[in-house]
């Protein structure tokens, strides 16, 4: 940071921008709230830019601990992520002693994908009700979970959660396309969530 204290803080604003839309969705998602995730993202960042073993490394939240910590939460509450979090913790001491990481060149990369791919499609799915504007239907398999909640709003539509679902993606990918240095996933959080305060529009989550 002494050296290069221009290219850190640039490096630095940047990856906190990719972070924040992830963090809010990814603690929504979890069952915590996004609050919570907008913590982690913050105390986890920081923590692993001062331990970090390395000048190149980038830390963020992933979706990969989405899928794992939703029946967690379900089961034990907060208190189970906390407990869990301190075992992964112990775990990766261990490896990192063990010196595991050299083995991961050797897991393929179509493993990888096909792993982050399907983390991709069980979050997609669990955001199905929020983006309808349905309560959430009971149960652990998110297939059932999200085709119960499409049936729910083809009963019971709700227009209002819809469309501002609607609007975010359509902004998401079209800002994507036009401007991809523009991290257009913020800028539609922000105003969905400003015309949902602004307009008191009922049924209609800010961040889901």
């Amino acid at each position: 940071m002494g050296r290069h204290p221009r290219q850190d803080l640039l490096a630095g604003v940047t990856v906190a921008i990719v972070a924040l839309p992830l963090a809010l969705g990814f603690g929504v998602s979890s069952g915590l709230g996004a609050e919570a995730g907008l913590a982690t993202a913050v105390v986890a960042g920081a923590l692993a830019a001062l331990l970090g073993g390395s000048n190149l490394q980038v830390s963020g939240p992933t979706g990969a601990m989405t899928v794992v910590l939703v029946p967690i939460v379900a089961r034990y509450g907060p208190g189970g992520v906390l407990t869990v979090g301190l075992m992964a913790g112990v775990i990766l001491i261990g490896l990192a002693l063990l010196r595991a990481g050299q083995y991961m060149r050797y897991v393929p990369a179509p493993v990888v994908e096909g792993f982050t791919l399907g983390i991709a499609c069980v979050i997609g799915l669990q955001q199905i009700p929020h983006a309808l504007g349905v309560d959430e239907p009971e149960g652990e398999k998110v297939v059932l979970v999200a085709w119960r909640a499409l049936v729910d709003s083809v009963a019971f539509p709700n227009w209002t959660a819809i469309g501002l679902s609607a609007g975010v993606t359509a902004v998401m990918l079209a800002g994507a396309r036009w401007k991809p240095t523009i991290p257009f996933s913020i800028v539609a959080v922000i105003a969905a969530t400003v015309i949902t305060q602004v307009f008191h529009l009922d049924g209609a989550a800010p961040i889901g």
